[in-house]
């Protein structure tokens, strides 16, 4: 910098030093851990990081502490989850920080309504209207108080909401005022006994807040070559933040990474920082105040190996691979009736208890002396640390065994026979087992040695020293609360298999004409790249997420023309047909995992269970194996309830996590490798310092005082865009609805469409007298959803919930200087090209159908009444589209002479609205005639159909598993007989 000739430069040392300062200020330090397992790595605790959102000030306005009711769902903390989750793992205080911020009410605590009333407020929710206005909320049970004699009954058989803004004085206050409630009778409640509230006296008169926490676990490459370098990671999410800005990877926080430590051992630092009862401290800059606030864990996404460990579960490949539920067994029973049918619903879901006990059970056989991979198998538990401890005590309960059976007479009496003899060598096992329990009760060493002499915990197996640490966290179920995530169990899952079954039917010649029509489609309104098409089939074993959400969007259009002359040339038709179904219900159901915003809840779950039995139905008709064999397929059936409890499904899916991955590799980068666990903590550390400081975030000096950097340093993320980049940080889409492009050019009307001047009455757009017949066109208009729409955009309008295809955006020339500049309401007009809706879908793709009308082909329509853009695709069947078309190549964004096949579009104008488009899928289905849109059972009798399949595989299934013994054998006696003839050519040789 200074060779630039930039002024005042510091030193080097300089800058260290000021980092170092930074370090203490901010406390925001990597510490060490060793694990359970002896491993060793470094971590940013996430009280740590949690705490400067409370000083952010571009964070802190974001934070929504309570539990909200909306008559939409669109956020975690609107959903089931939490609505019905204790309430004191919930937000214990409510303030008017407006009025008296310092009057702090509790949960469980006695206070007066402004009418004088006494009630126990018992949960606080913010219920939100329509109309997005907000109300805080408390539910209470009132209180009969007689001032006499003290007293005091709490009527805990009602529930009333009332506005929290009623209460008037709080438990404190009333007992200085001289209330003495007596509340000491047999049918008080317990939490009676505990007023005032007990976190009261931990406050000191600060505000305390709950926050609620996701946690982020998997196996990432820090290589950004091929060549594999496994690291664990572990990333965070407050979820008290909305999800649009979630989405963004300024929110997402490291937590730790290690190539030595798995998961669970990582996230024990979770269970250790994290809970009911561990308070920190931080700066809320909102309210300029110090507070309290803990963090609990509530959900834990992740791809479904991930998954299954941190359930304690055996995973996908076991007879019981489901971790939600008992589902399961061995092949024999899958095929039957009963088996079969278990896998198209939920089955009992598993309990944690559950877990824990099966646990002990193999811990117990364990001692024994005896492997419990059967017990594993039959009950699909399977622990990842409990496993450590397994291996090492199988061995030395076998060498204790040995050990007392040669030092026991009895066993050398050869009168000792029969049940005799047995129950000698039960007695000796039970000794063994109970030695065996006692050294593995004392293990790791340095960890029991920490244990008070008086703890109970000295005498018992522990979570996080013998088994998940996940599964002795107060609140949490893990089975419940690790949702099932799209981008893995669906784009990789269920959108996958479709393609690969796809493409094995299909000839090389198909599938260069598949690349060619998929290069043909449209995809405004979809929120996509352009189509690769030739990339997608020369490459389509290797294809990633953004792939397959692209296929499942517009895949059917073009494989609907494929699939069809499959069958005129022989091949099986009823296969062709389910295939082409198989494409359909991808795409229904893919686009209503993709609801942002839920605003009927009950009727949107009973439409995607339909979908779900759809897909899993034409699967038992294409191969009814494929239910066994990829579990991936179950686990549909769990998204519902996931949705009413944690919110739509894209907010606990883990791309935004998948993409932090790629700052981890930066910093693994510049590690030497030799400790990567602290440097790349350490660095990952100096960033959120850095983002702190540029945000504009507080922190406490030596003085004691809350202070924060200069003007120039607050104000340098929100003026440079580039930083806002490089950190993640997006404020806003910057498309205000009823803008335009300010790149005009000369306009040009339709022939059957009058000067828009000249239609200024009637039902025209109105714009008032003519001054000057010269228009322009605009590059786009901003819908009310905030779309860019551009000519040939298909749109929806408010009058009539008309649509259409937009042909010219057209702005006065006269008005473009004053509309631009002092934001009025723009002078503009969209001429659109006319499209009716048939009253029927298409059959094939179940559809809705856009005609042209028999009226006139183009009308006006204001922009304020362009509701959303959407997708629509062309019938190219109908139309008998070829691909013997012509158009330039491009290369490096440039036209070039060289020439490739396209689609060659028939005159037909009949165009399908796109189902399956993910962008605005929700007002595309709210618009439309309910008709258009309920979904339907593919077969009426579901359970006739699972029958007939499940029947055909207890035929196949005997004569596959047969061929595959007889093939295992076959190379077991080929292996053999080759180890024989290299010993036999070894001894001839010595």
């Amino acid at each position: 910098m200074k060779e630039c000739g930039a002024a005042n430069v510091p030193s080097f040392s300089a800058l260290r030093k000021k980092q170092a300062q930074l370090v203490v200020d901010l406390d925001l330090r990597s510490k060490h851990h060793v694990s359970t397992l002896g491993n060793e790595f470094y971590a940013n605790e996430p009280a740590q990081t949690f705490r400067l959102d409370w000083a952010n000030p571009l964070v802190r306005p974001h934070i929504r502490p309570y539990v909200e009711v909306s008559p939409r769902l669109s956020e975690f903390y609107q959903g089931d989850r939490l609505l019905n989750e204790d309430v004191d793992l919930l937000q214990l205080m409510w303030a008017d920080f407006k009025h008296a911020p310092k009057q702090h009410f509790y949960i469980k605590e006695i206070a007066r309504l402004d009418d004088g009333s006494l009630v126990v407020p018992m949960k606080w929710i913010c219920v939100l209207d329509k109309d997005g206005g907000e109300t805080e909320c408390a539910d209470v049970h009132c209180v009969q108080y007689d001032s006499r004699s003290g007293q005091t009954v709490i009527q805990t058989g009602n529930v009333l909401r009332i506005e929290a803004k009623q209460l008037h004085t709080n438990f404190v206050e009333l007992q200085d005022e001289g209330y003495n409630f007596l509340l000491n009778g047999q049918y008080a409640p317990e939490w009676t006994k505990q007023m005032p509230h007990p976190v009261r006296e931990i406050a000191k008169g600060r505000a305390t807040y709950t926050l609620s926490l996701m946690t982020w676990a998997d196996d990432v490459s820090g290589n950004r070559s091929k060549q594999y370098n496994a690291h664990t990671n572990v990333y965070l999410a407050n979820l008290n933040i909305p999800h649009g800005k979630l989405q963004q990877e300024y929110f997402v926080r490291f937590c730790s990474t290690s190539p030595n430590a798995s998961a669970l051992e990582q996230l024990e630092i979770i269970t250790e920082e994290t809970g009911k009862d561990k308070w920190h401290e931080a700066y809320d800059c909102l309210h300029e105040d110090e507070i309290l606030f803990r963090i609990i864990s509530r959900v834990k996404p992740a791809d479904n190996p991930q998954q299954s460990e941190e359930c304690s579960h055996i995973g996908l490949k076991g007879n019981f691979f489901c971790r939600r539920c008992g589902v399961g067994g061995d092949a024999v029973t899958l095929e039957t009736d009963e088996g079969y049918e278990q896998l198209f619903s939920p089955g009992r879901p598993r309990t944690v208890q559950g877990t824990l006990n099966a646990l002990l059970k193999q811990f117990e056989t364990a001692c024994m002396g005896t492997d419990p991979a059967i017990l594993q198998k039959e009950s699909g538990v399977k622990d990842t640390i409990a496993q450590y401890w397994i291996d090492q005590t199988i061995p030395k309960a076998k060498a204790m065994y040995q050990q007392h059976a040669a030092l026991d007479t009895r066993l050398q009496d050869r009168k000792i026979v029969g049940d005799a003899r047995a129950a000698v060598k039960a007695e000796i096992t039970a000794d063994v087992q109970k030695e065996m329990h006692r050294w593995l009760v004392q293990q790791p060493p340095h960890r029991y040695a920490l244990l008070p002499l008086d703890s109970p915990l000295r005498n018992q197996l522990r979570p996080g020293d013998h088994y998940n640490p996940l599964l002795g966290y107060a609140g949490l179920d893990v089975h419940r609360d690790t949702p099932v995530e799209t981008l893995h169990t669906y784009s990789l899952g269920q959108t996958k298999y479709g393609w690969v079954k796809t493409y094995e039917s299909l000839t090389a010649t198909e599938l260069d004409e598949l690349a060619i029509r998929l290069e043909s489609s449209s995809i405004d309104g979809l929120s996509i790249y352009p189509v690769r098409g030739r990339y997608l089939v020369q490459y389509k074993n290797v294809l990633v997420g953004k792939h397959f959400k692209a296929l499942q969007q517009v895949g059917i259009f073009h494989l609907r023309s494929l699939l069809a002359a499959h069958e005129r040339v022989g091949l099986s038709g009823p296969y062709a047909e389910n295939l082409l179904k198989l494409w359909r219900v991808t795409g229904e159901l893919g686009a209503l995992l993709w609801y942002h915003s839920i605003n009927d809840i009950d009727e949107y779950l009973s439409d995607l269970r339909i979908l779900i039995d759809n897909v899993l139905d034409v699967w038992s008709a294409i191969d009814p194996r494929r239910i066994i064999v990829k579990a991936k397929l179950h686990t549909l059936p769990h998204i519902p309830s996931d949705i009413r409890n944690f919110g739509p499904a894209p907010l606990f899916s883990t791309e935004i996590f998948e993409c932090w991955n790629g700052i981890f590799r930066f910093c693994c980068n510049l590690s030497n490798h030799q400790a990567p666990s602290r440097d790349i903590a350490e660095s990952l550390a100096g960033l959120e310092r850095f983002k702190h400081l540029v945000s504009g975030g507080f922190w406490k000096n030596a003085m004691g005082e809350y202070v924060s950097a200069g003007e120039n340093i607050r104000t340098f993320l929100r003026t440079r865009k580039e930083l806002q980049r490089r950190l993640g940080w997006t404020e806003t889409s910057g498309l205000i609805p009823g803008r335009w492009s300010t790149h005009l050019q000369q306009a040009d009307l339709p022939p059957d469409l009058e000067d828009p001047m000249e239609n200024s009455s009637g039902n025209g757009p109105g714009l008032g007298p003519p001054q000057e017949h010269m228009w322009e066109r605009t590059q786009y208009i901003v819908s009310e959803s905030g779309d860019a729409c551009r000519e040939k955009s298909w749109v929806f309008f408010r009058a009539g919930e008309a649509m259409g295809r937009i042909a010219r955006i057209l702005l006065p020339v006269t008005s473009n200087a004053t509309s631009c500049s002092s934001g009025k309401p723009p002078v503009a007009v969209i001429i659109v090209e006319n499209f009716i809706v048939a009253s029927e879908n298409n059959q094939e793709l179940n559809m809705p159908v856009l005609l042209r009308p028999d009226r006139q082909a183009h009308q006006l329509e204001p922009i304020s009444d362009l509701m959303f853009i959407f997708n629509a695709q062309h019938d190219c069947k109908s139309a008998a589209c070829t691909v013997d078309g012509m158009g330039q190549v491009r290369q490096e964004r440039i036209l070039t002479s060289r020439v490739c096949a396209t689609v060659k579009h028939g005159p037909l104008e009949q165009y399908f609205i796109n189902m399956h488009g993910l962008h605005n899928a929700q007002l595309i289905r709210s618009t439309l005639p309910r008709s258009l849109t309920k979904p339907t059972h593919i077969w009426q009798d579901r359970l006739a159909e699972h029958r007939k399949y499940a029947a055909q595989l207890r035929v196949t299934g005997p004569q596959k598993r047969a061929q595959t013994a007889a093939k295992a054998k076959e190379t077991r006696a080929r292996n053999k007989a080759a180890k024989e003839a290299q010993s036999a050519q070894g001894g001839e040789g010595g």
